[in-house]
């Protein structure tokens, strides 16, 4: 030590800021320079800082600008064996305690947020900051501080989402070798008791220590190159979705189930049955975007945007069912059924068929068939009967007025045999079912009373199982 510096024998009857001055005089401190520790063989060692970061407050987390705020207690704990005043003040046990202006005048380590968009420390008349010097050298330096950080959230599940808010600290001047960060082992990160969280839940925290690389290529220290200490924690959030299923969910279940309301409707009615398709879905486009809004704007699907699709194809399903029963509704012919079921019914309304005539059976005319037409060698005692029957045509059926000759005494005379040729055997009739197109579309809108609510209870069933089990 220079024999010029302001001698330190009597420290006990100096007052604080004297003997605070005389220890960091120039001549013996130079608070530019980073203290030097030694291991045991004497080699020079990093300096080893130990944070801890206390909560007060999070807030604004803003899912549009991908960012939080958070309130704190940032303290620094190192050792600075040239601050040691023990030897020169040894009946006192009480450290010494100051503000800023005891800051200035010792080395300090320069620690930064890695991803902060703004930060500050807080303060009224003055910035909240201590340093606090003990006896054996050792410095704790707490502030107070507020940044704005940059959380990179995940929207996949968006609101069933669960996001990971990280906070870095990092060494800014000095490299590993001169400066090396850890987490204090117990209490490294905690939150405050009365800490609350408007839109999510704070499930835990993490921490974790690690070195970042500085080059050429990855510049995050200016145009200082090496490896630098970095000590990291992040908070677990899980988003309130009360919010979402009370103001979104239920509502949109809701619309949706009113939308069916058009199957309980004629389908010749429609004034009503297209005001209220139009009505739920725009209602239902208008209850999605005023929740999109407060998302940002992702590359990627999320789980509210399946939701939306899906319940959208559900409302606009409806009109179209609406318009389809209708175009049937104002048909003119009726369908010809082989059997009044689902499988047939659905088949002559979207396969129609050709009318085609058949090479056998009776002849189609325009008029009833001529008594002149039948067996001229039937005898005087025939009687003529004309009946509706219906003629087969290519699949089809239709009635025409046909008059057949009838002998009563054909049955008679064929079980002696035949009188003229050769008797053509006929098959059986065949089942036919008629319906109407009031009846096809009174049909179809019963089938859909059951068919949308059971298919969106099973959307419901695999959604849900999605949102809880991934």
């Amino acid at each position: 030590v220079n024999s010029g510096c302001p001698s330190l024998m009597n420290a006990e009857s100096l007052t604080q800021m004297e003997f605070v001055i005389r220890l960091t005089d120039s001549c013996r401190y130079d608070r530019m320079v980073p203290p030097q520790n030694f291991d045991e063989n004497g080699e020079p060692m990093a300096i080893p800082i130990y944070a801890r970061f206390y909560i007060y407050v999070m807030k604004n987390l803003d899912s549009s600008d991908l960012q939080f705020n958070v309130q704190g207690l940032l303290q620094l704990r190192y050792k600075d064996p040239r601050l040691a005043y023990s030897e020169y003040m040894p009946h006192r046990r009480q450290p010494i305690m100051g503000e800023q202006g005891l800051k200035q005048l010792i080395w300090v380590p320069h620690i930064f947020l890695t991803n902060e968009q703004t930060s500050s420390i807080l303060g009224t008349s003055a910035k909240d900051e201590l340093t606090t010097i003990y006896p054996d050298g050792t410095i704790l330096v707490s502030t107070r501080l507020q940044a704005t950080l940059y959380c990179w959230m995940n929207f996949q599940k968006f609101p069933f989402d669960e996001q990971k808010c990280t906070t870095i600290l990092e060494s800014w001047m000095y490299n590993t070798s001169v400066v090396e960060l850890h987490w204090e082992t117990t209490n490294a990160v905690s939150f405050d008791t009365q800490l609350q969280l408007t839109e999510y839940n704070l499930i835990g925290s993490l921490y974790n220590e690690s070195i970042r690389v500085s080059n050429g290529t990855v510049m995050t220290h200016g145009a200082l190159e090496g490896n630098y200490s970095t000590i990291s924690f992040s908070v677990l959030l899980t988003r309130e979705v009360g919010y979402y299923v009370i103001d979104y969910f239920l509502p949109s279940v809701m619309i949706v189930t009113i939308s069916w309301v058009t199957f309980w409707l004629q389908a010749d009615q429609t004034p009503a049955r297209t005001t209220l398709g139009c009505t739920t879905l725009l209602s239902f486009i208008t209850l999605s975007l005023s929740q999109e809004n407060n998302l940002s704007k992702v590359s990627y699907v999320t789980m509210s945007e399946v939701w939306f699709l899906v319940c959208t194809i559900f409302i606009f399903g409806s009109l179209v069912e609406f318009a389809f029963v209708n175009t049937i509704w104002r048909r003119n012919n009726d369908l010809q059924l082989k059997k009044r079921t689902t499988k047939y019914i659905v088949k002559s309304t979207f396969v129609p068929h050709l009318k085609k005539h058949r090479r056998h059976g009776y002849r189609r005319t325009d008029s009833t068939m001529s008594t002149t037409s039948m067996d001229r060698s039937c005898s005087p005692n025939n009687t003529v009967i004309t009946i509706e029957t219906p003629i087969i045509i290519g699949g089809s059926l239709s009635r025409e007025d046909s008059a057949i000759s009838l002998d009563e005494n054909d049955e008679n005379e064929s079980s002696g045999g035949s009188t003229s040729g050769d008797s053509t055997k006929e098959k059986p009739p065949q089942t036919f079912a008629t319906m109407t197109p009031k009846e096809v579309s009174l049909w179809i809108d019963r089938k859909m009373r059951f068919v949308f609510p059971l298919a969106f209870i099973l959307f419901n069933a695999l959604f849900w199982t999605l949102v809880y089990c991934l």
